[in-house]
């Protein structure tokens, strides 16, 4: 095996946890409403509870990863994700559909991309933004995978069948890749003096970052763009249902977000040798904003989609290579598991509560309004990503 090749087989890994673990939320959520009759803010409080105990799981997941364990974290929560998402297939109340919830959520703090990118940015060092590049090149397509095949399956056998199905592809596929990926990766960190996995620091400075105010500030910008995304996403079957789009148009929709997510990192990779960090992460920021501007365009014209499509899968799929890159640079790579681990904490709560906040929002305005409300939290968030990155460089300077 080779670095690259230890690499590509986390990169399938991911693949197949996002599809089964995290998008097959979105892909069936419209099944769980038909079939049992649940409203959409009991739905969808199902992934805030998920979300939620994601978050709280984050920190320890960061600190066994700082320790060396990180393909134990990694494949572990993939197995406990496919178990449990396996369990999906027998529910029948709204309590246990909750109960299996919380700790997929936890299986998703142990097995998605903060974790990997913690593990890859700890073996891989400054070589690590190559890593990260190519895992989110292949596991951006997890989308275009699970909605389709999903509703294929749904159709012919019912969602529960679609469910088994990813449980078995995460187990059978998925973990193995993982677990000998990144054994592999383990055994040839990069060497201390190249930047490298970060030695222990006294316990009583390992919090020490939460200290100032650049880590918070850091922490709300990404919280408020990502509550943002995961809010379109999660309501965006139902957004394009209420705008009188047919639902194979819709679920084409949702399903082309993941390929613009790999076009707009491989627009990056030919642009970041002339483009800052900085400035990328901006347009990260800069694309959602004009993707919802397009999105609610949809009421006036069926083409602003496409437009829609196109910029908010560009710009949050950059974003999931930026978010830790840039946090590195911001805050140092020393102890950074902890670090990222504790930055998933306000982001991940926030993007618990997103789906459940639009549910409530919807109810009062329809779709519309959740629009006009979600397009506020990217520019705020971007507000707050240039004051952390000009407090750095005052400290700098």
């Amino acid at each position: 095996m080779t670095i690259r090749r230890a690499i590509l087989f986390l990169a399938f890994g991911e693949t197949l946890f996002w599809a089964g673990i995290y998008y097959i939320f979105p892909a069936l959520i419209v099944r769980w409403e038909t079939d049992f009759g649940w409203t959409k803010a009991e739905l969808t409080g199902a992934l805030t509870a998920s979300i939620v105990s994601s978050a709280l799981i984050a920190p320890f997941a960061g600190r066994l990863i700082d320790k060396g364990y990180g393909p134990h974290i990694l494949a572990g929560g993939g197995f406990m994700g496919g178990v449990f998402l396996f369990s999906l297939s027998f529910i029948e109340t709204l309590p246990a559909f909750y109960g299996i919830w919380i700790v997929l959520g936890i299986c998703m703090g142990c097995c998605l991309y903060d974790p990997c990118f913690s593990f890859l940015i700890r073996t891989r060092g400054v070589e690590a933004k190559r890593a990260i590049t190519l895992v989110t090149l292949i596991a951006g397509l997890a989308g275009t995978v699970s909605f389709p095949v999903s509703h294929l399956i749904s159709d012919y056998a019912g969602w529960r069948v679609a469910a088994t199905f990813f449980a078995l592809l995460i187990c059978v596929v998925g973990v193995p890749l993982m677990w000998f990926g990144g054994q592999y990766l383990n055994r040839h960190a990069v060497p201390q003096d190249q930047d490298g996995p970060t030695t222990e620091i006294p316990r009583e400075g390992q919090y020490r970052f939460l200290l100032g105010p650049t880590f918070w500030l850091l922490a709300a910008g990404f919280t408020l763009l990502y509550m943002n995304h995961v809010a379109v996403i999660n309501h965006l079957l139902l957004l394009l249902k209420e705008r009188q789009f047919e639902t194979s148009v819709a679920i084409l929709a949702a399903t082309f977000i993941g390929p613009m997510q790999v076009l707009g990192r491989l627009a990056m990779m030919f642009a970041e040798r002339h483009v800052s960090n900085l400035i990328v992460t901006c347009l990260c920021f800069s694309f959602v904003i004009l993707g919802n501007l397009a999105l609610i365009g949809t009421s006036l014209s069926p083409a602003f989609l496409i437009a829609f499509i196109i910029l908010q899968g560009s710009g949050i799929g950059v974003m999931s290579i930026m978010k830790p890159i840039i946090t590195r640079e911001i805050l140092g790579a020393e102890n950074f598991g902890l670090k990222a681990g504790a930055q998933s904490v306000p982001y991940m709560i926030g993007s618990a509560f997103a789906g459940l906040i639009a549910s409530l929002i919807w109810a009062v305005g329809g779709y519309t309004l959740v629009l006009k409300v979600l397009i506020c939290a990217p520019i705020v968030g971007l507000v707050l990503f240039l004051s952390a990155s000009f407090l750095k460089a005052a400290k700098r300077g």
